[in-house]
């Protein structure tokens, strides 16, 4: 599953989760386009592992209420591919 929230602030910054094949999560966040040179952090979370559950289970968490947001307020912007 992927999927891209815009933010609040710009038109067009975005938070990205993407949900691999082995379940780990992924969190991007994709600055606004006059800001396109800029780095874009990129972490990963594995599910298989007990380092983090709490994390893992607010991402989970954080990737359901996106995914709502965009069903429910859709925005310019934003991704759902499940």
């Amino acid at each position: 599953m992927l999927i891209e929230r815009p933010e609040d602030m710009s038109p067009d910054g975005r938070l990205a989760l993407f949900r691999d094949s082995d379940g780990d999560i992924h969190v991007r966040v994709i600055p606004p386009t006059e800001r396109t040179d800029d780095y874009a952090p990129s972490i990963e979370f594995v599910t298989h592992c007990q380092r983090s559950p709490r994390t893992v289970e607010a991402l989970q968490a954080l990737m359901e209420a996106m995914r709502l947001d965009n069903e429910e307020r859709p925005l310019p912007g934003m991704l759902t591919l499940e």
